[in-house]
């Protein structure tokens, strides 16, 4: 009898465990699905909130676009310059001292090239796009890749081919919402017709000097150490930012490296005060402190990439930098690994092509533009090497395709402001340090 009781007894208190258990199973189930409903649904608006949303151009406004980008292209192709100018966009046409000066910029532009054929690609709506030349937003434009096919009156530069430079350049036409012009289709960036296509060098060679500061900097930060060397090579953000007031003040305007070579080669007209800031190997300041004080102060900038190093810690990434390309700033090479290329050309000089040709590639590859811009590492083979090397460096270049390259003031390279079109790999530049006081940045040009 006692047995049957302890027995009973045993089985009321199994039940309450098991009855315990369930709630505790229930209540934990309960607990996963609001948290795994809860995480994902803050995951999705996560991701939602990061999702460019990709507007897609009625019917009427791709053939719109795409007719007036024809338009403008056939006048181009039969040197209808007139024509052109008054498609032109107001604020496009201010650029210009006037008509004349435009119709003559495109007629020396290509005229050792027989222009042939072009060819439009898929409109696309963009939110917005940025003139580097002026640093001015539009919103709400339409872009079409255009290609054209030319073809040279005689010998073609070295490393020159063409019909692989003007493939899909982008043209960007906007309508006009008020005004005189309200409903038009203006042309803001003329694609294969635009300053800023690539540049090919005149098979006569020009000869013309200007004055134009190409300004040269490392970080834009507090120094890595208190080394001399890391001090001279950091600016402290709110020294440059002083710089950039100071700049802005005076009338400086940053102009881009198509804008130099166009009025070397083209004799296209210059700002009163035309100045380039460039910047060394693609640090990740230069996302984080330089790009955004540009763009606050109207400013352009050219940023030389070490493309071996993109990603690395410290250094930009390459999201960092086409956002930056798509606000106006503009990219160079300096080389895979920033090798010393007076001593790599001693060694060999296939290596040295591979740093030229491998960083440009990788660039091109990874941002989707023409590279034409290289900045010689430590100013390399120009600071302390034969001349020699310096001409074997020379040649290299310009069979790679590049227009032009920058030097790096010390050693056998002096420090000057005057850019000459017959030293195009030779552009002279002013290094800022970052021990320099306000009055000595302003004394320096």
């Amino acid at each position: 009898m006692q047995a049957v009781r302890e027995d009973g007894a045993s089985r009321i208190i199994l039940a309450w465990v098991l009855v315990v258990i369930s709630i505790l199973v229930a209540t934990g189930s309960i607990g996963l699905w609001v948290y795994s409903a809860f995480s994902t649904g803050t995951l999705a608006s996560s991701q939602s909130s990061k999702k460019t949303v990709q507007v897609v151009p009625t019917p009427t406004q791709s053939q719109q676009a795409s007719a007036i980008t024809s338009k403008y292209m056939q006048a181009f192709l039969t040197h209808n310059y007139a024509s052109m100018w008054t498609m032109l966009h107001p604020q496009m046409q201010a650029i210009w001292p006037n008509q004349a000066a435009f119709e003559a910029y495109w007629q020396r532009r290509f005229q050792d090239y027989t222009l042939q054929k072009f060819t439009l690609g898929t409109p696309n709506q963009l939110d917005y796009w940025v003139n580097p030349e002026t640093m001015t937003r539009y919103d709400k434009v339409m872009q079409i890749p255009v290609s054209l096919t030319l073809v040279p009156k005689q010998e073609s530069p070295p490393g020159f081919q063409p019909d692989q430079l003007f493939q899909h350049l982008p043209f960007v036409v906007q309508q006009a919402t008020d005004g005189a012009d309200k409903g038009k289709w203006l042309v803001l960036a003329g694609g294969p017709a635009d300053v800023e296509a690539p540049i090919i060098p005149p098979l006569a060679a020009a000869q013309k000097t200007v004055q134009v500061p190409i300004l040269m900097y490392h970080h834009v930060s507090p120094p890595v150490t208190q080394s001399a060397l890391d001090v001279s090579l950091a600016v402290e953000p709110e020294i440059f930012k002083q710089q950039l007031a100071y700049l802005k003040k005076q009338g400086y305007h940053s102009i881009t490296f198509n804008q130099l070579f166009s009025a070397l080669y083209y004799d296209a007209p210059l700002p009163a005060k035309p100045i380039i800031l460039s910047f060394d190997d693609g640090y990740d300041d230069a996302y984080n402190n330089v790009y955004p004080m540009l763009k606050e102060q109207g400013f352009s900038g050219m940023f030389y990439i070490i493309t071996g190093k993109v990603g690395w810690k410290g250094q930009a990434t390459w999201p960092q930098l086409r956002e930056m390309m798509r606000n106006g700033m503009q990219m160079g090479s300096h080389t895979v690994d920033h090798s010393d290329m007076g001593q790599v050309l001693q060694i060999s000089q296939e290596q040295a092509q591979k740093e030229f040709r491998v960083s440009q590639s990788t660039l091109q590859k990874n941002l989707g533009v023409p590279i034409q811009q290289f900045c010689y590492p430590a100013g390399e083979p120009f600071r302390s090497y034969s001349a020699i090397l310096q001409q074997e460096a020379l040649k290299l270049l310009a069979e790679d395709g590049y227009v032009g390259a920058t030097l790096d003031p010390g050693g056998q390279t002096p420090a000057g402001t005057t850019q000459k079109s017959l030293a195009p790999f030779k552009l002279m530049r002013l290094r800022i340090d970052g021990r320099a006081t306000l009055q000595e940045f302003t004394n320096s040009f």
